[in-house]
């Protein structure tokens, strides 16, 4: 009996010099890599967020400095609502930026990365200028285009300029702003949509040519279908991020572009800049709440119709 508790005692002696001995050299340094990040996710994402919603429901106090819970929480949502006019332009052209950074920009996107991914004639080149903007600071490449636009242009055109804050017609600005924006984020897609077109085996290309499958068949059937997950990713992604979408507006112009131009990313942002050192945040937080109830619904419809593609 006494040589059955010694031998229990001993290996639950064991057990414990193990479980020990794992926590020691896994768990624990399992848990120091990833204090960190995890920190950092508490602090500057959870914490900030967290703030910014309840900021939404206070007032700022510009004597005292801080922010305070009033007697009317919902202050912030019925400014929105007294100036839903001006607010409603700025959606419709963020609406209008979307679907054409979205749909035609990707619509192009994906027809220059299958010229490049069937090695026409200066693909390589083609797929080396459009990259360009991504590797140039966009302040720089806005001051380029925005000279380009206003001095060469007009000369060999004799035209207007085309970004010219007092000449230029607002319609004619924004229309060139949505251009630009198009343009600017050619780059990273075609990289990514050429990218997934290479990983499309050989011999599935191979046997549609052999099937007699025309260039546009081709391109229908096996290359779009194989790059809808792509596509997905960054239709979803536009959807999130289409009231963030400031057209570079701010690069154009700084903080006074025209009302009737504006977009509600570019509007957000340029209240953010400090003005006589206050900015109003409660009001933008509650817009930022808004935008976002409003974005939801698509982001989430979107995101269901591609992942049956990623399957």
């Amino acid at each position: 009996m006494r040589g059955h508790i010694e031998e229990g005692q001993r290996m639950r002696k064991i057990a414990k010099t193990k479980v020990k001995r794992k926590f020691d050299k896994k768990l624990l340094f399992y848990i120091v890599l990833m204090a960190f990040p995890l920190a950092q996710f508490a602090v500057f994402y959870v914490g900030v967020n967290f703030q910014s919603l309840l900021m939404a429901f206070q007032q700022y106090d510009s004597f005292e400095t801080h922010f305070y819970f009033g007697n009317d929480l919902l202050i912030n949502f019925k400014r929105i609502g007294e100036e839903i006019g001006s607010l409603l332009v700025m959606l419709k052209n963020s609406v209008i930026v979307w679907f054409f950074a979205s749909f035609v920009g990707t619509v192009i996107a994906v027809l220059f990365s299958y010229y490049i991914y069937k090695h026409k004639r200066l693909g390589i080149f083609f797929k080396f200028v459009l990259f360009i903007p991504s590797i140039l600071p966009a302040v720089l490449m806005s001051s380029i285009f925005q000279n380009f636009v206003n001095n060469i242009v007009p000369v060999a055109f004799d035209s207007i300029r085309l970004m010219d804050m007092v000449e230029t017609p607002l319609d004619v600005q924004f229309i060139v702003a949505v251009f630009y924006t198009i343009w600017i984020g050619f780059g990273t897609q075609v990289l990514l949509y050429t990218g997934a077109m290479e990983q499309i085996s050989p011999s599935v290309i191979e046997a549609a040519e052999l099937d007699g499958a025309s260039p546009f068949r081709e391109f229908w059937n096996v290359v779009l279908p194989s790059v809808l997950p792509t596509i997905g990713t960054f239709l979803v992604a536009g959807v999130a991020g289409a009231f963030l979408n400031q057209v570079n507006l701010f690069n154009f112009f700084g903080g006074s572009a025209n009302w009737s131009v504006r977009t509600i990313g570019y509007h957000m942002f340029s209240m953010s800049q400090m003005k006589g050192g206050e900015v109003d945040y409660p009001f933008l937080s509650a817009l930022g709440i808004c935008c976002t109830v409003i974005a939801i619904v698509p982001t989430l419809l979107l995101r269901r119709y591609f992942a049956k593609f990623e399957e």
